[in-house]
């Protein structure tokens, strides 16, 4: 027996679920149980039992030693015992949802709903658009893709490291609430024949039971190498690669709701049969943006959490940032900021107890900002930049 569809998974958690007086929460759990089997569906109601009658212990305990101790709410069920379903709460499904997602976790290529809202990247809104533009569309108006017509399911995000390639991807599969398959090249690799092309089949079917979903490679250049290079003695690679390439066309006989992202950093070692139409056709460039304005916007974005001094000026900030900084060096100046004000925070306590109640709220000023920036160095040069600038002219113009 497979993974259970949605409509199965509704039936059964709304029958589990049925005398607890929370059969409502089904519609908003159900999307984070993709994968499940019916005996997950059992596990996750049995161990929101199992929270339940530990809290209700833990309330027991509490009151134990007052002269009224606390009544619990009892119901009857058809056969006349009373059952302490009614009790059961909102937070002891969700705590036990957690619990299952991290079991589940240590599985190979498991389903997983990430939290990473648009508000999370900044800048890259022309990447964005050409993303939203492949995947929103199919699944918005599936009658238009009714007909027949070959959808674009494939995306290739490609450029320098650290400029938000992954972040992009979870962000798409978060605003589309799409499913996220994040699989990363040298996972799917085994010692044993035949064993790296099973993990590639596997992957598909378990996003395929998981729709609507997104497979996410990361580093797809170490997945998928150009064939007749890479010098196994077995030829594991080249068999990886075209196994593949069969699923990868399969996905156009499914429903228009499974979609690949492939992320990497060197599109030219990928093998060419991947790039053509009809697997990984759109090719995207996220690369290093010296603007100030778009700066500004990455830094508005990283620091949407802190609690920044009035003084600070975000965009006077990104004026000083030299210009082969990356996203990822400048999430690094917000990191190494609010630490430095923590430490400024923390021997100021210690010199003056007075300050104690301020412990909690750490405020980053403009100061803290520069003396980080003085120590932090880009993590590309701008030769290498370069090449990938140059790398860029060379897949556009074969595109175009």
């Amino acid at each position: 027996m497979g993974p259970l569809n949605e409509e199965q998974r509704v039936e059964m958690l709304s029958q589990s679920l049925e005398k607890s007086g929370v059969s409502d929460i089904v519609k908003e759990i159900i999307g984070q149980t993709s994968g499940f089997m019916p005996k997950d569906i059992h596990a996750l109601v049995a161990d929101a039992g199992a929270n339940l009658v530990h809290r209700l212990q833990d309330v027991k305990c509490i009151n134990s030693d007052k002269a009224s101790s606390v009544k619990l709410t009892s119901t009857v069920d058809d056969s006349g015992i009373k059952s302490p379903w009614h009790n059961l709460g909102k937070k002891d499904i969700i705590r036990a949802l957690e619990r299952s997602k991290k079991r589940n976790a240590s599985a190979l290529g498991t389903p997983k709903v990430p939290n990473i809202k648009w508000e999370d990247v900044g800048g890259l809104e022309d990447v964005k658009k050409s993303i939203l533009d492949t995947v929103q569309l199919p699944l918005l108006h599936k009658d238009l893709f009714a007909s027949g017509l070959r959808k674009r399911s494939g995306v290739l995000l490609y450029g320098p490291p650290g400029t938000g390639k992954t972040l992009l991807a979870k962000a798409v599969a978060t605003e589309c609430s799409l499913n996220f398959l994040s699989v990363k090249g040298p996972e799917l690799i085994n010692m044993y024949i035949g064993e790296s092309e099973k993990n590639v089949r596997d992957i598909f079917q378990k996003a395929r039971s998981a729709r609507p979903c997104v497979i996410f490679f990361d580093e797809l250049d170490s997945l998928a190498p150009a064939r007749g290079a890479s010098g196994d003695s077995g030829g594991v690679m080249d068999r990886v690669v075209s196994q593949m390439l069969a699923e990868i066309d399969g996905l156009n006989d499914s429903t228009q709701d499974l979609f690949i992202i492939g992320a990497s950093n060197r599109p030219d070692l990928i093998d060419p049969a991947l790039l053509r139409p009809g697997r990984f056709d759109k090719l995207l460039y996220v690369g290093v943006n010296s603007d100030t304005s778009y700066r500004e916007r990455v830094l508005l974005a990283l620091t949407r959490k802190f609690k920044l001094h009035e003084n600070v000026s975000l965009f006077t900030i990104a004026s000083k940032c030299p210009s082969n900084f990356t996203g990822a060096d400048m999430y690094a100046l917000c990191a190494d900021a609010w630490f430095h004000a923590a430490k400024c925070l923390v021997s100021r306590v210690q010199m003056d107890s007075t300050l104690n109640d301020q412990v909690d709220s750490v405020v980053v000023e403009f100061g803290d900002f520069i003396e980080v920036l003085g120590e932090l160095s880009p993590s590309l040069s701008i030769a290498e930049i370069r090449k990938y600038e140059a790398l860029r002219d060379q897949f556009e113009g074969a595109s175009k």
